[in-house]
């Protein structure tokens, strides 16, 4: 369906106080256009509308008309800044099309997301990914677990055969 149809009946459930209905129809129309930011509005005026503060944030996190709270309640629901800023569903970086408010707050979201690691934050086609690590450090965990993982399965193989050497 054309997304103009979609939401003449969003429209058509919210006059009839079907809210679960438009709240669908809303959900299909952003997995469809995942960058349109007025579908977010949309999506964040209604999960306003029945008092979900930390879907109101999340869905409204990239317009002007998301409030501190809002922003809050999405910061609790998703502690981690990279699960935040996958959970926003982005494909492309809006950074261009995002008013003052809004353009600051994921600047500040893609910093923390860096900080957080395991490496800066790139827009690949499918949205917001690691980079590149920016040094060797940035790996060194990586290698010590495997380290770890690797003296764990040499000792439990060792105990496998004194195990079948004290058995027989």
């Amino acid at each position: 369906m054309a997304k103009e149809h979609v939401l003449a009946k969003v429209d058509a459930d919210l006059r009839r106080g079907h809210v679960h209905p438009a709240m669908q129809r809303l959900a299909s129309l952003n997995a469809a256009y995942p960058d349109d930011l007025e579908l977010r509005a949309r999506r964040a005026a209604l999960y306003r509308q029945v008092g979900n503060v930390a879907e109101a944030g999340r869905w409204g996190f990239l317009s002007e008309e998301a409030t501190a709270e809002e922003a809050a309640a999405f910061e609790r629901a998703y502690p981690g800044a990279w699960q935040r800023l996958l959970v926003l569903k982005v494909t492309a970086d809006p950074s261009d099309r995002l008013g003052p408010l809004a353009g600051a707050r994921l600047r500040r979201l893609v910093e923390q997301a860096g900080e957080e690691g395991p490496a800066p934050v790139t827009w690949v086609d499918v949205g917001p990914r690691p980079g590149e690590p920016s040094s060797w450090l940035d790996e060194l965990g990586c290698l010590v677990a495997a380290v770890f993982g690797l003296i764990a399965v040499a000792l439990a193989v060792v105990g496998l055969i004194t195990v079948i050497r004290w058995a027989l």
